[in-house]
């Protein structure tokens, strides 16, 4: 069983909430394929073609590398400071969570919630006369179901079934310098359901593996209240609800391969590349409009880990894995930029190896255009922990190391 305090942790890590993130979060769902574990966020977001099978991963294949039934929960905190500006947002909250199985000596399952998209942001504008305030906040977990199987010694294959959940509140607020005028408010709130269906595959040659995945979002649907409020009525009824069947989240192609040198290094790079069927669905979702100019994101990172060595007499040092990684992206689903930083990551065994805290850290910069033509930059840090708990349920295989 799980020790008590372990299993304490990992509920408190889910009980964090926060307010805002990026400001480049403002358009569209924000921003999209965040759905890294800690671990793979200190190699740069690299997770494709590589697990140490002590994480989650966004491959089901490599579900037929688990070892041991494991509980992983993690925590994602962000903070931005826009340099022209001088703005600063920031958020901390519960990120993911998953349990892994092992099936017989060829499979693994995996049940977890992961985050798809999530916007947090604000952005203002005042004049002598008003001062307008809009907003964006939401987000779009999936409850996955995945499987994963050996076919051959070197060939895998895997598939996940999703449950898309979330729900979004966008709202533009008036308020006026001349106190005879009302404060106004019009705001939205959409609640959000869909399927989506990962495949994924990993092939392993000596010191190589190569992998690549594909997701589908096949249906989806959300309910839109549209409201307008003013501060002299205690409360407003809806003016408007409708129900739209669009598909607001792209398909998502991506390939990734490892190369392992020594006995405990890895080299892991990763290139996704994300689709959407029509974007003008995404400002059909959106009131804040923007002119979408395309409806494609490529992101491409590139990332090292050196395993730690695990032994009761190993020291300390040499029993931590260390992680550093780059990564690239051109956003092209919100409202057009590019983003760009590196990565650190550490992980930190205890209770006798079969536990361990990963530690992964970004540092970037968001560069672009957002509401009327104006050019920002949006220096950002983030920080994802999470724990991970290795226990003997069900049927594993072996002894623990």
């Amino acid at each position: 069983m799980i020790h008590f305090k372990t299993s304490r942790f990992i509920f408190l890590l889910s009980l964090f909430s926060g307010l805002y993130g990026g400001i480049f979060e403002l358009y569209g769902t924000g921003s999209y394929g965040i759905n890294n574990s800690a671990a793979s966020f200190g190699r740069g977001g690299t997770s494709i073609a590589y697990t140490d099978t002590l994480t989650s991963t966004s491959n089901p294949a490599l579900l037929a590398h688990i070892q041991f039934t494991e509980l992983e929960a993690g925590l994602n905190g962000r903070f931005s400071y826009i340099s022209d500006y001088g703005f600063n947002e920031s958020t901390i909250r519960f990120n993911y969570a998953n349990l892994i199985i092992p099936i017989r000596k060829k499979g693994g399952f995996q049940l977890g919630i992961n985050p798809l998209s999530t916007a947090h942001a604000e952005y203002q504008i005042k004049t002598s006369y008003i001062t307008e305030i809009i907003k964006s906040s939401g987000d779009i977990y999936d409850i996955s179901l995945g499987f994963g199987y050996a076919i051959t010694p070197r060939f895998f294959a895997g598939i996940s079934f999703e449950m898309l959940a979330g729900s979004y509140l966008l709202s533009n607020q008036i308020r006026f310098t001349n106190e005879n005028y009302y404060t106004s408010e019009r705001y939205y709130s959409k609640g959000i359901d869909g399927r989506r269906i990962t495949l994924g595959t990993a092939w392993q040659q000596k010191n190589l593996s190569f992998a690549f995945t594909y997701s589908y979002p096949y249906t989806m649907k959300y309910k839109t209240l549209h409201y307008d409020s003013y501060n002299n009525y205690l409360y407003n009824n809806p003016d408007d609800t409708t129900f739209t069947h669009d598909i607001i989240l792209p398909q998502e192609f991506a390939v990734g391969a490892t190369c392992k040198f020594g006995q405990r290094h890895y080299i892991v790079t990763d290139y996704k590349f994300l689709k959407m069927q029509d974007v003008s669905l995404l400002k059909k979702f959106n009131p804040i409009n923007v002119d979408y100019a395309e409806s494609v994101s490529h992101y491409l990172s590139l990332g090292y880990e050196r395993r730690g060595a695990v032994g009761l007499f190993v020291p300390f040092f040499e029993s931590l894995t260390y992680r550093a990684g780059l990564f690239y992206e051109k956003n092209g689903l919100s409202t057009g930029y590019e983003s760009y930083g590196m990565s650190a990551g550490i992980g930190i065994p205890f209770n006798n190896f079969k536990n361990r805290v990963d530690v992964g850290f970004h540092y970037g910069l968001n560069s672009g255009v957002i509401y009327n033509n104006i050019e920002l930059n949006e220096t950002f840090f983030q920080l994802k922990i999470s724990i991970n708990s290795l226990e003997r349920w069900f049927n594993t295989r072996g002894k623990y190391r």
